[in-house]
């Protein structure tokens, strides 16, 4: 506090004494100067306030955080939920059926077979607009079930399929290959075709997210991190098909045996070898179809078979499955 009893002129400790007596505290050379009460109350006041906003902010990003953690989880939950509902005991079971007969079809071939009730015209065409799920792969490939998750992770919609569900008018290379370049074309012209047909690989990989386990893991997450990746895993599976392939009807399988090893090997990998297709009513556990026949891409002409050889033999070897069906006695 300045006084008029100092000067601006005044030895300094001389004036901090004066100043120290009108103010009735005892001078001590070298000490500090005190800051006024007032300004020393805003100060603390100022410091608890810093305090306690940053704990709020805290608590408050964590409370954040742990509601966006149970938003996360309840939507994953009930997406998946929302698919799984409705599956039966059989359902659950559906990817360990099918490598079960995809296993057992890849042992010794038991021999041609035809139901009853796939003889009539049509009956073939007919009885594939049912819910079907659809493999093909090499014969050696079926093994497994490691062997088929990995063979069916590269089977695809094909113009045997194509063929089969909605066969060619006639076996020659024009007729064929208006099927074929549909096949080839994949996409929306081939699903919509083949709409009630899924792929074995959407039933491998869609199914366990369907299952209790997975939903445990969701409801265990600690952290964002791990609910995110979860998060990622629903994102990437197509977990309405993979329900649609657990719930099939049909299962019809495709296997290629091994070539001989005489004969040439067209450009797109096509060579002369024997296939085997088999079509199992789910349900019933019952063979309707069991067929082996050899393609040949000798026939094709040399403007398609380097491109189409595979395709167009496929294609052929569907004509000649339905041609085959009404003249078989078994």
């Amino acid at each position: 506090m300045a006084t008029l009893l100092t000067t601006s002129k005044m030895h300094p400790e001389l004036a901090a004494r004066i100043e120290a007596s009108v103010r009735g505290v005892e001078y001590k050379p070298g000490a500090a100067r005190r800051l006024p009460p007032r300004l020393v109350s805003l100060a603390r006041a100022a410091l608890v306030l810093v305090v306690a906003l940053g704990v709020y902010t805290v608590v408050n990003g964590r409370r954040r955080d742990r509601q966006e953690l149970e938003r996360t989880r309840t939507k994953l939950l009930d997406t998946v939920g929302a698919q799984s509902a409705w599956l039966s005991p059989e359902d659950k079971d559906a990817v360990t059926r099918d490598e079960s007969w995809l296993m057992r079809s890849s042992g010794e071939y038991e021999g041609d077979l035809v139901s009853a009730e796939l003889r009539a015209p049509g009956a073939l065409t007919a009885a594939l607009a049912r819910p079907t799920v659809y493999v093909r792969g090499a014969l050696g490939s079926f093994k497994s079930p490691r062997l088929i998750a990995d063979a069916a992770a590269t089977s695809g919609k094909d113009s045997l399929l194509l063929c089969l569900m909605d066969p060619p008018a006639s076996r020659s290379e024009t007729v064929l290959f208006e099927k074929v370049r549909v096949a080839y074309g994949g996409g929306p012209a081939v699903e919509e075709r083949t709409r009630n047909v899924r792929r074995l690989h959407e039933a491998i990989v869609g199914l366990p997210l369907l299952l209790p386990p997975w939903s445990d893991r969701v409801r265990s997450a600690a952290d964002g991190a791990e609910l995110a990746r979860l998060e990622r895993e629903v994102e990437r599976t197509p977990i309405v098909r993979a329900k649609q392939a657990v719930r099939a009807e049909l299962l019809l399988a495709v296997l290629d045996e091994p070539s001989d090893g005489g004969g040439p090997t067209e450009l797109d990998g096509e060579r002369a070898h024997a296939v085997r297709i088999v079509l199992v009513d789910l349900a019933s556990e019952k063979v309707l179809m069991r067929a082996h026949r050899l393609v040949d891409p000798t026939w094709i002409s040399l403007a398609k078979k380097s491109t189409y050889a595979s395709g167009l033999d496929s294609c052929g070897l569907a004509f000649d499955v339905h041609q085959s069906l009404g003249k078989s006695t078994r």
